[in-house]
Formats: C-alpha cells, structure tokens, sequence
C-alpha cells in the first residue's frame, strides 16, 4: 500500500489584529485638540502676566502663580501631543498589520485549495503510476514547506501586534502621573529614549552612512517607538529609509491638521500658526492626490506619495517639504526637482502634479523601471524681483550646502541598492542644483532647465557628472539672463548661461508649441514640465537613464558681430514626441 502525506492545514486560525484604525484615528484627534487647549491656557496665562497698574504682595503671588501654571499647562501640552503621536503610530502600524493578515489569510485560503485539490486527485488515482505518486509527494512536499513559511509569517504578524500593543501601552504609561504628565520626558516611553541615545541617531551630527548603521541596527519594535516619540528628527533624518521618514512626517502633519484646526475653531490661532496650518493643508491634500494618483502602464498599481521632508514653519512660515510620487526605497529611476523663487509651501500641490507628469512621462516612454518623482523645497527660495536675495546667489549656494545633504541622505539609505538619480533645477533652484552638484558625483545626471545661471560651474565637467543636460525655451525671459557674450557683463545672471555652446552641457528640445504673446510672456518659464511638450518628453528619457535618446538642439553662441543668438528661436515646436505620453488622457 502506497502512502502520501498530504500536511495538515496549519495554523488553525490567523488571528486578526484587534482594533479599528478610524476609531484609535478619532481619540488622536482628541488628544491633539486636548494638546491645543493646554497651549491656549498657557499662552493666555502668560499673556495676563501684566494687570493694569496692579503692584505689591498680592500681584506678586498672582505672577508666580500664573507663570507656573502657565509653563506647567505649556509641558502638558507637550506631553499630550506626544501621547496622540503615539496613538497616531498605533494607528498607522495597525493598518499595515490589518492588510498583512488580510494577506496572510488570502495565502492560507490558496494554499487549502491546492491541498483539497491534492487529496480529491490522490483518491480519484486509482491506478497511479509510480510517476504520478512522486508528482503527488511533490506536490505535498511543496505544501508543507508553504504551510511552515505561512506559520512563521503568522507568528512574526502576532509578535508585531505584541509590540504595536505593547508601544501603545508604554506611551501612557509614560504620562499616567502628574510628575511624569508636566516633565521633559512625558509620554516618552523608555525603549524609544534609549534608542535615540545610541550613536548615530539622527539630530546627533552623525553622517547619513552613520544614521543608517544607527537605524539598521534597531529592533522593528525600536524602530515604530522612536517614529511615535520623536517624529521631528526621524523624519529630518538624512540616511533613513525614505518609508521611514514618510510615516514620522505623516505623524507631525496629523498632529499639526488636528490641533491647529481646532485652534481656528475657537479664534485663538495665531499668524504663525495660521501659516503653518495652511501649509499643512497643502501637504495633506498633495499626499491625498500622489496617494490616489494610478501607474499609466499598470492602472491596478498605485505607486504612492511619501513625505520625505515637512517643516512647515521654516523660513518664516514658507516652510520646507518634499514629497514623492512613487518609491524612493525601491525605485530604479530617482529624480529630485528643485524649484526657483516665488515658491513656498503654498505651491506643493501643484508641483506635486507635475511630479506626477514627470513620473507618468519617464515610465510611458521608459524601458519599464520603476520612478519615483520627488520635489524638494528644501531651502529658502527667493521670493521674486522685490527680495535682493534674487540677484545673487547667496541663496542658491546655501540651498546647494541642503540639497547636496539631502542627496547623500538618499544614497546613504540604499547604499546596497542604488538608483539612478537625476538631480533636475528649474529657474533659481537650477542655480541650487549646480551648487549641490558642484564636485559632488553622488547623482548620475544633472538636467537644468529656465537656467539664469549655472552659479559656480563654468563649464558642464565642473559639475563633476558624466552627463549633464540643459532645457531652454527660446522665448524664456528668465533664461536668458545667463552670462553669455556682452550681456555677461553687467552681471544680469546668476553664472554662466548652461544652454551656451561655451558652457559644453547637451541641450535638448524645449520650445513650448504655444507661440502666442502671453504665453511667451509669462508661462514659457513655467511650462517645462507641462503635459506633452518637448521638455518633459525628453526629461523623462533622462530620469529613465536613456539621456543619450533626447532631442537634441543647437546651443546658443555669441558671435563676434552682435549679441547672443539662440538656433531655437525659429525652429517650429511640436508636441508630436516619439513615443510621448498623453498624461491628461490617463489622468
């Protein structure tokens, strides 16, 4: 008698994670509207610090007494917030959770098919040859070793829900008194405390390449108690996974959505704040669009936005951001845009549609890699021809310093695993862009388009890359302040003009098809990244690694009889790119 042991169905049960992430969702906002209200106490405690012309022992004792209560209400706050960040982190954590059990019950119910299938095939064979009983031991051999994968995938799926349970827990625990509730540390559980005072941790001057030993050396439950308790330098954290600081930023931005909103609601919301808020609204309703935004070759996938960076109130409330379209941990092809003046927190939702032009363009007409699209706001841009900042490049240079960073940081975090990366700048950020470049071989390809200037570089190879590229309209008022011929002279640009045959870089087509008066006037600088135009086709083939498939054009020159020429400016523009996307279309 001929025996095949077909393996039990294990594990009996996969038990599904308790709780309703709306719902722990709910209490946040609670807990961050409590954290308001703390604030407004201790902002209008101190504000009543001073009564008229009240004087003597009495005010005295009213002054202690309202500045204690005032910093110990302040502390409150604090502590408040932390714990509905905590609670945010549960939240986020549980969701994943939820669709890997979802996943993990998917696998068990394919796998019980294939089992039933196995044993109605073993009792129908009544005459099996030997060939057939070793196909049915296969088979049966096969299931077992996917039933034990499938064990250990349950057991990690508990022992996660241990730890995402346990953190929660933890985070109370850490504010349960009046002591702990108004101290430096409240609401901080131990295990994340310990963890950011290891080496390496970010906010601690270490490198990218020493942040990333730092992190790859924590446990997962480490890793989710330093996201809840320290959103602000996880998500700073340059040589962090970029899905690292994407899920410590969403936190601060729920924090700043919740409370500020509710600071509104009562009238007690400062300028500032109101500054904030308004760019976290921005930040919200982008994340939204790269979120719901659909891959043009796979409409069933979703590649995602991730929020790299979100400091809403720097530089006076313009605030620094970075969001992706698509993966920046995994993704093949990187491209990080950096805009020019005038743009500030206010302007992420719109640039962070033309990263989804810029992605949806580089995988249409690419080879098939996978994208990710990032605009990164990272400095403080200049805020047009009435800031002096404008004319100069001290911006630019100190906004290079942040961007060069910001590339290591990203190298840092897949320093086993790099991409293709192509630094783009447009108008002043193409000044920054060849800041950050300028002896930096960290990226493959550098792309400047609406150039004023190439700031330090006087030819391409000064930029230390192997391919550099330039976009021109010929009707682009800005991009023709660059130093070329006479006009160089009186220092109208901001370095040398990137698209002169003097300055050796590859220039593609770029001329926008609309030729009318005011679109020449005003959105020829603005239009690169536009659907179906010249530019973008050809920058997507850079981003996609395939530079040496752009369009190529003539580079302006300086003859010695008159002012700069530019070859372009006759040419008729065409939409009509080999193999273009027709982005709006698939939208």
């Amino acid at each position: 008698m001929t025996t095949i042991e077909v393996p039990a169905s294990v594990p009996a049960q996969i038990k599904k994670p308790e709780g309703e992430p709306g719902g722990v969702d709910a209490l946040a906002t609670t807990l961050y509207t409590a954290a308001g209200r703390y604030e407004e106490f201790a902002d209008r405690s101190k504000e009543l610090q001073t009564l008229g012309r009240w004087t003597g022992s009495a005010y005295d004792a009213y002054k202690v007494a309202s500045g204690k209560a005032s910093g110990e209400h302040a502390a409150m706050g604090t502590t408040v917030r932390r714990v509905g960040r905590g609670v945010t982190a549960f939240a986020d954590t549980l969701r994943d959770l939820l669709r890997d059990h979802e996943e993990l019950l998917e696998r068990k119910r394919s796998l019980d098919d294939r089992r039933n299938a196995l044993i109605a095939e073993i009792n129908a064979a009544a005459g099996a040859t030997e060939a057939d009983i070793a196909a049915f031991r296969q088979r049966a051999a096969e299931l077992r070793s996917e039933y034990a994968e499938l064990v250990r995938a349950d057991d990690d799926l508990q022992r996660r829900v241990r730890d995402n349970e346990t953190l929660l827990r933890q985070v109370f625990q850490a504010a349960d008194t009046l002591a702990e509730s108004t101290s430096a540390e409240g609401g901080i559980p131990p295990l994340a405390e310990a963890a950011i005072n290891r080496p390496g941790a970010p906010g601690s001057g270490a490198s990218p390449a020493e942040t990333k030993a730092w992190w790859d050396g924590l446990t997962e439950a480490e890793r989710e108690a330093v996201i809840a308790a320290y959103p602000d330098r996880i998500g700073q954290g340059n040589g962090l996974p970029a899905d690292a600081r994407d899920q410590a930023n969403r936190v601060l931005l729920d924090d700043d959505l919740a409370r500020l909103a509710s600071k509104r609601a009562d009238g007690t919301i400062s300028e500032s704040e109101g500054k904030v808020l308004a760019n976290a609204e921005q930040a919200r309703d982008s994340l939204t669009n790269a979120d719901a935004y659909t891959d043009p070759l796979d409409p069933s996938v979703r590649p995602g936005g991730q929020l790299w960076l979100y400091d809403p109130g720097a530089y006076d409330g313009d605030g620094r951001v970075a969001i992706a379209v698509g993966d920046l941990d995994t993704a093949q092809d990187v491209a990080v845009f950096t805009p020019g003046i005038n743009t500030d927190m206010s302007d992420t939702t719109s640039y962070t549609d033309k990263m989804m032009n810029l992605y949806e363009s580089t995988r249409y007409n690419g080879d098939g890699s996978s994208v990710a699209a990032m605009y990164w706001l990272g400095y403080d841009a200049p805020h047009g021809p009435t800031d002096l900042a404008t004319f100069t490049e001290g911006r630019a240079e100190d906004g290079g310093r942040q961007l060069s960073e910001a590339i290591d940081g990203l190298r840092a975090s897949r320093s086993d695993d790099p991409a293709h990366l192509t630094a783009i700048g447009h108008s002043y950020g193409s000044t920054t862009t060849s800041y950050a470049t300028h002896g930096n071989g960290s990226v493959n390809d550098v792309v400047l388009i609406g150039s004023p200037g190439a700031g330090p570089a006087d030819t391409a190879s000064d930029l230390g890359q192997g391919n550099v590229y330039v976009g021109r309209d010929s009707r682009d008022l800005v991009a023709v302040l660059g130093d070329e011929g006479w006009i160089g002279k009186f220092g109208l640009g901001l370095g040398t003009d990137p698209s002169s045959e003097d300055f050796e870089a590859t220039r593609f087509a770029a001329e926008d098809v609309d030729r009318s008066w005011i679109r020449n006037t005003g959105d020829a600088h603005s239009s690169y990244l536009d659907n179906d135009s010249e530019s973008l086709y050809n920058i997507g083939r850079i981003v996609d690694g395939h530079g040496g498939d752009v369009n190529v054009v003539d580079q302006s020159y300086d003859p010695w009889w008159g002012p700069p020429q530019d070859p372009e400016w006759d040419r008729e523009p065409t939409a009509d790119q080999p193999g273009r996307s027709d982005t709006t279309a698939r939208r």
